[in-house]
């Protein structure tokens, strides 16, 4: 049975048919009215959400199937033991989703489980927005993936970890304009971090400047994570990174006399990790990546649940 708590076991090939199937959904909604009829999914959110709760509640519906919210806070995921409450869970839905913290309750979720297991996101990786940013940037590049260089400005993130393994995998040119790596953060990935020592596509410079020299996507995402951006008790922590993180931002000045595209996970933090200004500038594709979460995700469970043998 297959998982998906990253990109990492993921073939090549298993990612272009993702994304063929994500493109071919989203061409044509209607004939796959029922592709998921009776199935079920369970959507676990630890953590808040804008995107994902709906792109796959709706991706569900579209596709003939049901989605069931279950938010960790008000259900017995926090009175009980992790294994109990997701075998319990996995006996009644065909596939969980779900949304944490921690990447090690994730793979908790996963050890238990007696269907397919979908990290929405969590510390480590966010495998289903690297597959959303490589259908926006394929939908938007002017000629081969191949041939495509995207940059990623900010914080070494979740979602970087997922861009430089779909990326690697792929044979995406990546760039990452970051600070120097701290050892012990909580999102530092050996693996991730090997892959950018070795690979000739994928390259890791300090400057911002001239990290985006040449780009044709530049991404950024936020600088503190959503657990902590309103946390009183990492205010700080929150104003140190801001001050360590200014040069990075998305403006004009960083981006001046470069064509390129723009992207942006979302939730958007103006004035942060991106100009207000640059949220609407004509180069932005941020609203187009938002919306292909729903195609992106169309395609996962399309193929997840032929894997599982659900579907034919």
């Amino acid at each position: 049975m297959r998982h998906v708590p990253n990109l990492k076991d993921f073939t090549t090939a298993e990612i272009q048919d993702i994304l063929a199937r994500a493109a071919t959904i989203k061409a044509n909604p209607a004939e796959y009215r029922q592709l998921l009829d009776s199935q079920s999914m369970a959507m676990l959110f630890q953590k808040t959400s804008t995107r994902t709760r709906v792109s796959f509640e709706v991706g569900m519906t579209e596709l003939g199937g049901h989605a069931v919210y279950v938010d960790w806070m008000t259900s017995n995921f926090v009175l009980s033991g992790i294994e109990y409450e997701t075998e319990y869970l996995s006996r009644n839905v065909s596939c969980i989703m779900a949304r944490l913290m921690r990447h090690e309750d994730l793979l908790k979720i996963i050890g238990a489980s007696q269907v397919p297991v979908i990290n929405g996101c969590d510390e480590k990786f966010h495998p289903c927005q690297a597959l959303t940013d490589v259908l926006t940037i394929s939908e938007h590049c002017d000629g081969e993936l191949a041939d495509t260089h995207l940059v990623y400005v900010g914080v070494q993130n979740n979602v970087s970890n997922s861009l430089v393994t779909i990326c690697d995998k792929l044979g995406i040119q990546l760039t990452l304009g970051t600070p120097a790596i701290e050892d012990n953060g909580e999102s530092v990935d050996a693996e991730v971090q090997a892959i950018i020592a070795r690979s000739d596509r994928i390259n890791h410079v300090t400057d911002p400047k001239q990290a985006v020299q040449g780009a044709d996507f530049v991404y950024t995402d936020t600088w503190v994570d959503m657990q902590y951006f309103n946390n009183p008790d990492f205010a700080d922590e929150k104003e140190k990174r801001v001050r360590e993180m200014l040069p990075y931002q998305i403006n004009r000045e960083l981006l001046a006399g470069v064509d390129c595209r723009i992207m942006h996970d979302m939730p958007i933090h103006d004035g942060y990790e991106i100009a207000p200004e640059m949220v609407r500038h004509p180069g932005s594709v941020i609203f187009q990546q938002a919306e292909n979460r729903l195609h992106a995700q169309k395609g996962l469970l399309w193929w997840l649940y032929e894997q599982a043998g659900f579907i034919s």
